[in-house]
């Protein structure tokens, strides 16, 4: 039942936008609405993408993947189209309704015999008003587009003051969302781990939401595995293996060479020194405040760190970071987000309406640091300034010489 969320949620988002569309041409956009192109265009959309679910649900079921990539594609570009035409039709529609205020105003002008009013006030009107859709369903095609590009795997430096020489140049690949089944696959993977090869990272950490369709994930962690980092890759839980089923992503868990880390840690020696992993467990819940489920999980998971050992903690959804700030842990990585899935200079577009949340990108507190990675995948193909990412985190010591 699980598998078919995506399925459900995008018949019932389509449904809502496609009324929306008709409605919104019909009434706030009238003079559109008597051109026969436009009439077929707005029937054509939500028809097209009806169409495509079905498909992608026979796809599904059948397990036809060629098929299902390519319907779930339509699928996505239905949606975003629909739900930019939705966005910029009542703004088209005020623009409209005022270029036909002016042009009454001008047949009242030349029955008097009066001056008409500013010409390219009108011709700006109109002009705007057919290029605000326009220029939406340009924007949401290509966010759609770049949801498919090719994930980043980059050198991410992370610098401690107290980082042990042993530790320096220290390098992690981090995996998180991947999501694989609905729009990411095996073979999105299998590229990201050979471009993540020229790094050669020494550990892998991935930190939930691993895969939407569970038959894939005995063998993504068979690729991991076989990439043979240095000193192994452990992983976290996200909330999506707790939505897919929790029990059976355990079971595949113990038959795998990955240890899973649930509210749980463990040591490694680089060169003789302690680097602990801590893995929080997943609140697998929508409540605001998951605050309490957080503190006990991540205590629990450190509570076994050797006396001196640098910390790193798995922690899917960045909330943790706060807790684990408290704690002085140095190194936080996290995932959940996807960065909001729109960006602009590096940062989530969201950042400046949502202050205090964590949604891209490193952050600092004291003497932990946070880095929440963008994700690989992603339930809904849109994204736009905020590509998918696998970074190579590098743990560098800062000098004096430095400071």
């Amino acid at each position: 039942m699980s598998g078919l969320y995506p399925l459900i949620f995008s018949l019932v988002v389509l449904t809502i936008f496609s009324v929306l569309e008709i409605l919104l041409i019909r009434t706030l956009n009238r003079v559109w609405w008597k051109h026969k192109f436009v009439r077929w265009g707005a029937y054509f959309l939500p028809l097209f993408g009806m169409l495509s679910i079905i498909v992608w649900f026979g796809t599904s079921y059948y397990r036809f993947q060629l098929v299902g990539r390519i319907a779930s594609l339509t699928v996505a570009i239905s949606l975003v189209l629909m739900l930019g035409l939705t966005l910029s039709l009542p703004i088209s529609g005020i623009l409209n309704f005022a270029h036909h205020l002016l042009e009454k105003r001008k047949k009242k002008q030349a029955e008097k015999g009066g001056s008409e009013p500013d010409p390219n006030r009108r011709i700006v009107l109109k002009g705007a008003a057919a290029a605000l859709p326009l220029l939406t369903l340009s924007m949401g095609a290509s966010g759609v587009a770049r949801a498919f590009q090719e994930t980043r795997v980059y050198l991410r430096a992370m610098i401690y003051n107290n980082l042990p020489q042993q530790l320096n140049g220290f390098k992690i690949l981090h995996l998180t969302d991947l999501h694989l089944g609905i729009y990411k696959f095996l073979d999105d993977l299998e590229k990201i781990l050979e471009n993540a090869d020229k790094f050669k990272p020494d550990l892998i950490l991935i930190t939930g939401d691993i895969a939407d369709d569970l038959s894939l994930l005995p063998e993504v962690l068979k690729m991991v595995e076989a990439s043979k980092p240095k000193y192994g890759a452990f992983a976290c839980l996200g909330n999506h293996e707790y939505y897919r089923g929790i029990t059976e992503v355990l079971n595949i868990f113990q038959k795998s060479a990955i240890p899973l880390l649930k509210s749980y840690g463990t040591t490694i020696y680089i060169n003789g020194v302690p680097l602990y992993l801590a893995g929080a467990d997943d609140p697998h819940r929508l409540r605001y405040d998951n605050t309490p489920v957080l503190r006990d999980t991540i205590g629990r998971a450190i509570a076994g760190a050797p006396e001196g050992a640098f910390r790193v903690l798995l922690s899917h959804r960045p909330e943790g970071f706060e807790i684990a700030a408290e704690r002085g842990i140095e190194l936080i990585l996290s995932g959940h987000t996807h960065g909001g899935q729109v960006g602009f200079g590096g940062r989530s577009f969201f950042t400046p309406f949502m202050p205090g949340r964590y949604l891209w990108g490193r952050y600092e507190r004291g003497g932990s640091q946070l880095y929440l990675s963008s994700g690989i995948g992603h339930w809904f193909p849109f994204r736009l300034g905020c590509p998918p990412e696998a970074p190579v985190i590098q743990l560098i010591r800062q000098t004096e010489e430095d400071r």
